[in-house]
């Protein structure tokens, strides 16, 4: 257990794919126990899902601003960037989140599919190196994925964008003066983008159980206090068939 926390009251964070399930896990917990400042990135427009979470979060606490940019395109997440420092003297984090899951077999994915999962890693992570390196941040941390370590089926796209997002995340921490960290993800059921009933069937049969948001953040709070850069975090559970 860590001593003391690397999150400030009312921090200025900056979450790139911030609407989605991970995303929105982190940012409530922030808001209930730091009453931090969240700007959220998305490439869509709000949209009535978007509203809701926002609106949930203001429940609790300040809610997220929400920045429609697309973070793989240099030019608009600098904009992005510009709008948030007028708003913000300094920036304390930076969280990377974003996703994009097309599952298809190798030798069916055209190319567009494959580039669409490729860039939601390999482009925002490099304009999001680009943007803030000299940023005084007191972190930034890479949500990846357990993926770069296996062999899954049909998801080629998401593994070699995962891959990449890990090496460049490795070289920022030998070179930025903040802290870099990168956690890769196991399975998310009960929030994002894989948390349908085919999906929790499908990780149950290979004896993978859900990360629970609160399992998760405790996670990442560990490895943030820790002098570890990277963790993999995944949830065994007995096979389905076995049960």
């Amino acid at each position: 257990p860590a001593a003391s926390s690397r999150y400030r009251k009312h921090g200025v964070y900056v979450v790139i794919g911030g609407a989605g399930g991970i995303g929105t896990a982190w940012s409530r917990y922030m808001i209930e126990h730091y009453q931090a400042q969240l700007i959220w990135i998305g490439r869509r427009s709000i949209d009535a899902e978007i509203r809701q979470k926002l609106d949930t979060l203001a429940q609790i606490g300040p809610a997220p601003r929400y920045i429609q940019a697309d973070a793989g395109n240099l030019a608009a997440l600098h904009a992005a960037y510009d709008d948030i420092k007028r708003s913000h003297q300094q920036i304390h984090g930076v969280i990377h989140s974003a996703i994009v899951l097309q599952d298809q077999s190798l030798a069916n994915m055209d190319e567009e599919r494959f580039r669409a999962g490729l860039s939601a890693k390999v482009d925002t992570s490099v304009c999001l190196a680009e943007v803030f390196q000299h940023e005084e941040l007191d972190f930034a941390v890479f949500f990846s994925s357990a993926i770069a370590f296996e062999k899954v089926p049909g998801q080629s796209n998401y593994a070699a964008g995962s891959t990449f997002a890990d090496a460049l995340a490795r070289q920022l921490a030998k070179t930025w003066s903040c802290t870099v960290k990168l956690v890769n993800w196991g399975y998310w059921g009960s929030v994002g983008i894989v948390s349908d009933a085919a999906y929790q069937q499908r990780m149950a049969r290979a004896g993978l159980g859900s990360i629970e948001p609160d399992e998760g953040i405790a996670a990442l709070d560990r490895l943030l206090n820790s002098a570890i850069d990277q963790m993999v975090v995944i949830k065994t559970i007995k096979p389905a068939e076995t049960l």
